[in-house]
């Protein structure tokens, strides 16, 4: 097998690095543009760093929620991992993650990281979390944070996206990697 190389871009985004490689050099702008204009919609819905996103300008919304589409998606797929990781990865911990430093993006955290902080004892508050349709309802005094899962979620979405130009192509978040379209041959 000969190596072959992919036309692709590289920008940075959402505080990392993202890479689209896509098997049909025509299609490179509109993959990138796809790539970019969905990245701008994922940072705007759940962006820890911004306060006008709309998963921060839930912060303190009791009972349901009205959100967008992607919203409930991002936060849906959250809990779905919640539940495969019988709450190792856990959404809910948003207020101690800032607690913790971590109110800022990577760049801006010292580099000998911020000062330890306890997690709760029963870290099972993602199960009082509900999407049901486009409402959400976040238990009081719980803050989401979809780090843990949106970008992952997000690298298959664009892929899908993109392969829907009529392209092979592989999206990298910051090390979250997706693959979609025809397969180049070789």
């Amino acid at each position: 097998m000969t190596a072959q190389t992919w036309p692709g871009v590289a920008h940075e985004r959402i505080g990392t690095y993202v890479h689209v490689l896509v098997t049909e050099p025509a299609l490179l702008a509109d993959a990138e543009s796809l790539v970019l204009d969905g990245l701008a919609q994922l940072d705007a819905a759940c962006s820890r760093f911004r306060p006008d996103s709309e998963l921060a300008r839930l912060t303190g919304a009791s009972g349901p929620v009205a959100v967008s589409p992607l919203l409930a998606a991002l936060v849906q797929a959250a809990l779905d991992v919640a539940a495969a990781s019988d709450g190792l990865v856990d959404p809910t911990l948003g207020r101690h993650l800032r607690a913790a430093g971590y109110d800022r993006t990577f760049a801006d955290v010292p580099q000998d990281g911020p000062e330890a902080v306890r997690l709760p004892v029963a870290p099972d508050r993602w199960r009082e979390v509900r999407v049901d349709g486009l409402r959400l309802t976040v238990p009081p005094g719980v803050q989401l944070d979809l780090g843990a899962s949106a970008k992952a979620w997000a690298a298959d979405w664009l892929a899908e996206q993109v392969a829907g130009l009529g392209t092979g192509v592989l999206v990298n978040l910051g090390g979250d990697l997706a693959v979609g379209g025809p397969v180049p041959d070789g």
